[in-house]
C-alpha cells in the first residue's frame, strides 16, 4: 500500500519539546516548593482537612417543593453544577404516576418507605431497596403505595406523553429554580455556574 502526502512547502513544521528527565528544577531535594508538596503528598494522614468544610443540613429544615409530576413533592439537598448531578428527597403519592422517562445520566434511589414497581418487571421496590438506573434506561414506575426515596439524578430526566413526544426535561437547573422560587435553597452554597 503506497501513502502519498503532500506537504506545503511553506508550512513550518515544530517538534514537541521533549521534557529533560534531569535537572535540578524537578528534583525534589534541589527544588523546595516542590519537595514541600512531595513530603506533604508522602506523609501519613493524622488530621482532618480544616480547609475543606462539611455541610450537613437537618432536611426537616427544608420545604417541600413541587416536582414535575403530579402527586409529588422533593426536597433538593445538593447539585453539583460540573455534572449536572441533583441529590432529592422524593415523595410521591399512592396514586401518583410518573409518566414513561428516559434518564440521559444515571440514578440512583434508596427507598426509604412505601413500594413501587417498573411496568413489565414482576418484582416491586420495598423499604430498604437500593436501586440502580442506568444511563439511557426507559422505563415506566408504577406507585403501589406512598413512598419516600432519596435519589441521584446524574443527568436529565426526559418526560415523554402518551404519544411519545416530549413533555419535559427534569435537569438540576430546573430543580434548583424550583426550589428557590419556593425558598428552599437556604442550606446550598452560592451557585457559581451563572
Amino acid at each position: 500500500m503506497s501513502i502519498t502526502t503532500n506537504r506545503r512547502t511553506d508550512a513550518h513544521v515544530v517538534d514537541p519539546v521533549r521534557p529533560q528527565l534531569a535537572g535540578p528544577e524537578i528534583d525534589p531535594e534541589a527544588n523546595a516548593p516542590v519537595g514541600a508538596v512531595f513530603a506533604r503528598a508522602m506523609s501519613p494522614v493524622t488530621n482532618p482537612t480544616p480547609s475543606l468544610a462539611s455541610r450537613v443540613v437537618d432536611c426537616d429544615s427544608i420545604a417541600w417543593t413541587p416536582f414535575p409530576m403530579p402527586g409529588t413533592s422533593f426536597k433538593l439537598l445538593n447539585i453539583n453544577e460540573t455534572t449536572g448531578a441533583a441529590s432529592i428527597l422524593l415523595y410521591v403519592a399512592e396514586n401518583a404516576q410518573a409518566p414513561l422517562h428516559l434518564h440521559c445520566g444515571a440514578a440512583e434511589a434508596y427507598n426509604i418507605f412505601g413500594r413501587w414497581a417498573y411496568e413489565g418487571e414482576a418484582e416491586s421496590i420495598g423499604p430498604n431497596h437500593y436501586i440502580y438506573e442506568p444511563a439511557g434506561i426507559v422505563h415506566l414506575p408504577k406507585q403501589e403505595i406512598e413512598s419516600l426515596m432519596f435519589g441521584v439524578f446524574h443527568g436529565p430526566i426526559v418526560g415523554y406523553n402518551e404519544d411519545g413526544s416530549v413533555a419535559g426535561v427534569i435537569t438540576h437547573d430546573l430543580l434548583y429554580d424550583l426550589a428557590a422560587a419556593n425558598d428552599a435553597v437556604g442550606h446550598l452554597p452560592a451557585r457559581t455556574g451563572r
